[in-house]
């Protein structure tokens, strides 16, 4: 018998920053790992994505975006319980993002981390 197939977004990840570069390297990374993505190049485009009822069970989001901003991306965010769990993406050093941390359960992730640091992320997060 098959797999009954639900559409939780447990393995779906939302990949939102404005480099296309770095947003490249997480998709296919992500897709080696056995994730499937989808990329917003801004706040805007990810809020749009959950708005149209799109599960993910993570989004990575780059704290540093032109426009909106990573953290005013989580001030706007549906309140629903299907939201993803967050995972700040940013060049700053990690005491620079401590305001970001503490406005929720949300976790950090430098860029620049390597494939294995995001794998190692995603399962302590059980995604």
């Amino acid at each position: 018998m098959g797999r009954l197939a639900v559409d939780d977004g447990a393995r779906k990840v939302l990949v939102v920053d404005d480099d296309a570069d770095w947003r490249e390297f997480l998709r296919v990374s992500l897709e080696d790992l056995g994730y499937e993505t989808t990329e917003a190049a801004d706040g805007q485009e990810a809020l749009d994505s959950l708005r149209r009822g799109e599960r993910f069970g993570v989004m990575l989001l780059d704290l540093n975006m032109p426009g909106m901003s990573g953290l005013e991306v989580v001030e706007k965010l549906p309140r629903a319980s299907t939201n993803p769990r967050i995972v700040f993406l940013t060049s700053a050093a990690a005491q620079d993002v401590g305001s970001a941390l503490m406005s929720g359960p949300h976790y950090y992730l430098p860029k620049g981390a390597s494939r294995d640091q995001l794998s190692l992320l995603l399962q302590s997060l059980g995604v």
